[in-house]
Parts: C-alpha cells; structure tokens; sequence
C-alpha cells in the first residue's frame, strides 16, 4: 500500500474494523461469507497486531459476542 504514514494507519484500522464487523455479523454483509471475513481478519491482525490493539480489536472481534 502507497500512503502516507497517517493515512495508512487509519486505512489499516479501517480494513480491520471492516472485517471483523462482517465476521461478527454476517447476516447485515450477504455478499461475503464470514469464514472469508474471518480469515482476511486474522491475516491483517497477525501482520499488524499492536495497530489493532491500539483500535481496540482482539483476536475474537471477528466472532459474533455470546
């Protein structure tokens, strides 16, 4: 990704944020599965952890609560 820094970061944050809402709730995103959801999540979480614990993301966010 070509960015500048600031802008990278907050396009990050908004990927994660993106797919760990579709993984959480699948049914309001028909047109994307959330085992598809999940793992683009966990690629971006593992590549980019301290960004998203700094988001307030967890490893579960892409899981629907209990």
């Amino acid at each position: 990704m070509r960015a500048r820094p600031q802008v990278k970061t907050y396009l990050l944050i908004t990927k994660l944020r993106r797919w760990a809402r579709i993984g959480a709730y699948p049914s309001c995103y028909p047109n994307c599965s959330a085992s598809i959801a999940r793992r683009n999540y966990a690629r971006l979480y593992a590549r980019h952890e301290s960004l998203a614990r700094s988001a307030g993301l967890t490893p579960l966010s892409a899981y629907p609560p209990l």
